[in-house]
């Protein structure tokens, strides 16, 4: 799977679990994107960026 690729199947999965706390698509593309340019300044691995992205997501949820 090309990289475009992956990251579409990433966003869709997210929007799906945005639905939960309610965030909105622009929220998520936003957060995505901020923890993705930071994991490859870090070289933090896949599994560790979709956490920390959930992470962001459920504090925007909470307001925080």
């Amino acid at each position: 799977m090309i990289r475009s690729e992956c990251a579409a199947a990433e966003l869709r999965g997210l929007l799906g679990f945005a639905r939960g706390p309610g965030l909105d698509e622009a929220t998520v593309q936003e957060i995505y994107e901020t923890v993705g340019e930071q994991a490859v300044e870090a070289g933090v691995d896949d599994d560790d960026r979709m956490a920390e992205v959930r992470k962001r997501m459920l504090a925007a949820a909470r307001g925080g």
